[in-house]
């Protein structure tokens, strides 16, 4: 989506699934949704597995497939990512006292409602988990925690093989100490050949992998100004053009130059003043990233501010305009995907701990999304060639597309159907009051071909 103006996003939470247990508190740590336009949703859930969702209804997810932790050696998944068709999954629990092997995993999802294992590596030799798994189709990178990164070989999917791996320096910006053990959580590739690394507290790392048998550090990067006030804690990374995007836990979000070796800070987004004393329940503790391609809107999950979003079209002066944040509601959203008008939050429990935020809801949450442009919008968001407009609206809405053929629907956030016929070019719409809705087009065999949500002013 591109426009000249993007002045606001308005957010509203249409649909959730809890995780509910009486004696044991289950968290979803990543949420990828199907490419391909099955309507499904795969999420990591440490203690569950790697749960399939269908989506199909935004406002009513619910899960049709679970794949066990004991299906991956016992290891728990921990992210997935997507890449051409398949999920790779990081598995191996960091947290806690007793920390796993660090693996990867292979599901393929052809049948996408039944994900299934291709493969599964995983080493001793990394004992410390893993936090996340990327791959460009022939090698795969896994962020192993304290143990640094591994690379290996993907190109056959059934049997994955380890190549090598790389110990970024641990002693930069300081000598680690018992809360501040660099460890890699968040992975970017930056072309073929380099790697981008959040190595939590050891800041931001560039890695040349162009031969997979011998990665090298070649530049290191840390907020100076960030480090004086408060302990740098890297969480992820998300490249666009060549600016690296970095969540900053409770320090808000960084914006790096790497075009060159030597990077350099070009934005601080930092709104709460992070330092050492206030690190307990801090709304700032950013942690997942997500943008869709060829857009300039990013999208940033953390603890107590589940979601926050940036206009990024000035790529050095990200201007934030809209959040999904209620300060604390014990909601922490540790990951997020975003495809079309909707964002699929997963949402962990933290209520054993407490620290250092306060969460009692493990699950996945759906909000909707609507667009509001100062100027016209110049390529609106279209779904199977279909668009709707003006948004936000005032008495008429306007559906461009096939409109012999199809139904409509028109939802409040809280599920309610407000009214349903069929598509004309134009629906009225003066009568709804001030709000975030949503419309959904069938065609004649009943398939959703178009889902987006519309402000009514």
């Amino acid at each position: 989506m591109h426009a000249q103006i993007l002045d606001t996003v308005y957010v509203g939470k249409i649909g959730e699934f809890d995780f509910e247990h009486p004696l044991f508190p289950y968290s979803a740590y990543s949420s990828v949704i199907n490419k391909s336009g099955a309507p499904y949703l795969y999420a990591a859930c440490r203690e569950l597995g790697v749960v399939t969702f269908n989506i199909e209804d935004y406002y009513d997810p619910y899960p049709v497939d679970t794949i066990l932790p004991a299906a991956f050696d016992g290891l728990r998944p921990t992210n997935i990512t997507y890449h051409d068709g398949l999920l790779y999954v990081s598995i191996g629990g960091f947290d806690g006292f007793f920390p796993q092997d660090a693996g990867l995993s292979i599901l393929d999802i052809s049948e996408p409602a039944h994900p299934v294992i291709r493969d599964t590596w995983d080493s001793t030799a990394f004992d410390q988990g893993a936090a996340i798994a990327i791959s460009d189709g022939d090698y795969a990178y896994l962020g192993a925690m304290d143990r640094g990164v591994v690379v290996l070989n993907v190109q056959d999917k059934d049997n994955i093989q380890y190549m090598s791996s790389i110990l970024p320096d641990p002693n930069f910006p300081e000598v680690p100490g018992i809360f501040s053990v660099p460890n890699a959580r968040g992975l970017a590739l930056y072309g073929h050949d380099t790697l981008m690394v959040a190595y939590d507290a050891g800041g931001l790392r560039m890695l040349d992998v162009s031969d997979k048998y011998a990665p090298v550090e070649i530049s290191k990067y840390v907020n100076w100004d960030l480090e004086y006030v408060a302990q740098s804690a890297y969480n992820n990374v998300l490249i666009v053009d060549h600016y690296a995007y970095v969540t900053l836990d409770y320090c808000g979000m960084e914006v790096v130059d790497i075009a060159t070796a030597a990077m350099e800070n070009k934005y601080w987004f930092n709104p709460w003043d992070c330092d050492t004393l206030n690190w307990n329940g801090r709304p700032g503790h950013t942690n997942g990233i997500a943008h869709e391609e060829y857009s300039d809107v990013l999208f940033v999950s953390g603890g107590d501010s589940e979601l926050l979003i940036f206009d990024i079209l000035a790529r050095t002066e990200p201007r934030l305009v809209g959040s999904y944040a209620h300060v604390g509601d014990s909601i922490v959203a540790w990951s997020l995907d975003v495809w079309g008008n909707n964002v699929m939050l997963a949402l962990v429990n933290n209520e054993a701990f407490g620290v250092p935020y306060y969460s009692n809801i493990g699950g996945i949450m759906s909000l909707a999304l609507a667009f509001d442009y100062e100027i016209g919008i110049d390529e609106p968001y279209t779904e199977n060639g279909y668009y709707i407009y003006p948004n936000p609206a005032n008495d008429q809405l306007h559906i461009s597309g096939d409109i012999t053929q199809c139904s409509y629907c028109l939802h409040a956030l809280d599920g309610r159907t407000i009214f349903s016929g069929i598509c004309a070019e134009s629906i009225s719409c003066s009568d709804l009051p001030t709000g975030l809705f949503l419309l959904e087009i069938r065609n004649n065999s009943g398939n959703i071909v178009y889902a987006g949500s519309f402000v009514h002013l």
